[in-house]
């Protein structure tokens, strides 16, 4: 009986790539896709701009970013400047807008690479225009509930500081929604609310009409009101769920495997791993798969997590390791598994979503962690 054949066939057409570590982090084009056009529809009018910091929430920024330009998107975020120089050196013909200028703000290596800021305070406007024309544009950043980077809502209402926003090359203004997963939350519409009085006084400023955004990956699912001139998602792309509470609407693109590298018979009382953390009740057969907290597989996950081989819950003993994990597979029968065969960590048994819910952590985090020292590989 052969229950992991899904697995021998994942193992088999990508055989080249598990010499590196064991591990295969698959990224599905086909899924990708269905969710952009989801988004597209969701975003009605406005202009899609994905955000792909965190090398693309750890799937890889420079094969993610070919996927989003073959869609047609032109317009991406990133984190840092760091981010941009590596995305600008592979491609030259999109706009690039840094989230995070950093300290100190370097104006030259910004213009050198073609990066737009996202400008974060009344400090880097004073630098930003001693250091830059009118013809170089910037996005503000207004603050209006997270309390982390941003220009405060008062800063904006202060007419003493018109004379600053008037120097300025405004390509847009933007928010972040702090609660956006939560519909009914009313901070979202507080918020909405702020950023559009902000837009109307720095256009007013300006004398022309500034282009607003403040809508993330869940903010698509707040309603038209909330669709402003841009949209920013990121996690919509690889199919995260926009609302913790709904069944999700898009179609996750990533599955996880490990493969085993070794199987052995213990007996009764044989201890598993670092500590001695767990003992047998009875002779066992324990598999050990190529998967360990250094390719961020959580070590909270010890003795109580599980993986997937077939469609049979596969129980962790003993504590992870850096980069190998024990699984007890004494209920499956001898010729069900073998050495080199995959187990699943999420994937068509078990969603990234439900596995970060184990984890008693979030899909994002889940994916920034696991995407270090894992071949990533677009099926």
């Amino acid at each position: 009986m052969e229950i992991n054949k899904a697995s021998k066939n994942i193992k088999n057409k990508y055989k080249k790539y598990l010499f590196q570590n064991g591990n295969l982090f698959l990224i599905s084009k086909k899924n990708i896709k269905y969710n952009s056009n989801i988004i597209s529809k969701k975003s009605k009018n406005a202009v899609i701009s994905p955000v792909i910091k965190a090398d693309a929430y750890g799937m890889g920024v420079l094969s993610i970013t070919s996927i989003l330009i073959e869609l047609g998107y032109k317009k991406m975020f990133l984190a840092n400047i760091a981010e941009g120089i590596k995305l600008r050196k592979k491609f030259k013909n999109i706009e690039l807008f840094i989230l995070n200028i950093g300290k100190p703000f370097n104006v030259k290596i910004l213009k050198k690479y073609n990066l737009i800021p996202v400008i974060n305070s009344l400090e880097e406007i004073k630098i930003w225009i001693k250091n830059s024309t009118k013809k170089d544009s910037c996005i503000l950043h207004i603050d209006t509930a997270m309390n982390r980077l941003g220009i405060s809502y008062t800063e904006i209402l202060d007419k003493k500081n018109e004379v600053l926003f008037n120097k300025l090359n405004i390509k847009y203004v933007m928010t972040h929604l702090a609660c956006a997963e939560d519909t009914k939350n009313m901070l979202n519409f507080k918020q909405l609310k702020e950023i559009k009085k902000c837009t109307k006084i720095l256009s007013k400023i300006s004398e022309c009409s500034i282009k607003s955004s403040i809508c993330n990956s869940s903010g698509l699912w707040l309603g038209s009101k909330y669709i402003l001139d841009v949209v920013r998602p990121g996690a919509a792309f690889w199919g995260i769920n926009p609302h913790n509470t709904k069944q999700n609407p898009l179609k996750e693109a990533v599955s996880l495997y490990a493969q085993i590298t070794q199987i052995k018979k213990i007996s009764k009382n044989s201890s598993i791993g670092y500590g001695q953390t767990v003992k047998m009740k009875q002779d066992s057969i324990i598999a050990t798969i190529s998967i360990g907290y250094s390719h961020g597989f959580s070590r909270l996950l010890s003795n109580k997590g599980s993986v997937y081989i077939g469609n049979k819950k596969i129980t962790i003993l003993g504590r992870v390791s850096m980069d190998l994990t024990v699984i007890d597979i004494s209920k499956l029968k001898y010729d069900e598994v073998r050495t080199g065969d995959l187990v699943e960590i999420f994937g068509p048994n078990r969603s990234l979503e439900k596995f970060a819910k184990e984890n008693k952590t979030i899909p994002y985090e889940i994916l920034c962690n696991m995407g270090k020292n894992i071949p990533k590989i677009i099926v």
